[in-house]
């Protein structure tokens, strides 16, 4: 049960309405997490920034990859809902998506796939990431899909931990 409900577009700010209205023309629904967020509509101007920011000139798969470990890593069953379904239409396969615990030991992976992996275990875990992973990514990703990817796994811990903390529920 939510300690924090989702508001109806009919009980939010007018700037919270207009941009739930363009949610819901854009994905067909609005996910519970942003009717949460329209209780702050700066926050939710922000948030559906960076969600669109994240979604360009980094190859989806990365993305989901990224995106899906920290889900895995806190819990967050409603992030895993969504992502599982972008992950799949990215190209990631079953495979991949039920051994995100275990990927050092698996060999469904790429070695670079691997290091995505890491990256975000460990931003995730201590808020830091060993120099010889970022050496190796700047191998497989320019400068800019860097900063998406730091920016990816960020919005998924702050996503995670937001539904999380105020049992956003799925539609």
């Amino acid at each position: 049960m939510p300690t924090l409900p989702p508001l109806e577009n009919d009980q939010t700010h007018p700037d919270a309405r207009a941009m739930l209205e363009g949610l819901q023309a854009r994905l067909g629904q609005v996910p519970n997490m942003y009717r949460t967020l329209a209780h702050a509509p700066k926050v939710l101007s922000a948030a559906i920034a960076m969600a669109q920011a994240i979604r360009s000139d980094l190859d989806p798969k990365v993305r989901e990859l990224a995106y899906l470990k920290v889900t895995q890593m806190t819990d967050c069953h409603v992030c895993r809902h969504y992502h599982e379904i972008l992950g799949r239409r990215a190209g990631l396969t079953d495979s991949q998506i039920a051994h995100l615990d275990k990927f050092e030991l698996s060999d469904v992976y790429t070695e670079a796939e691997k290091d995505i992996l890491r990256f975000t275990e460990q931003w995730t875990r201590e808020g830091r990431v060993g120099e010889d992973v970022i050496s190796r990514l700047k191998l497989v990703l320019n400068s800019e899909h860097l900063v998406i990817l730091a920016a990816t796994v960020s919005q998924a811990n702050f996503t995670s931990r937001f539904n999380n903390v105020f049992g956003v529920e799925l539609p």
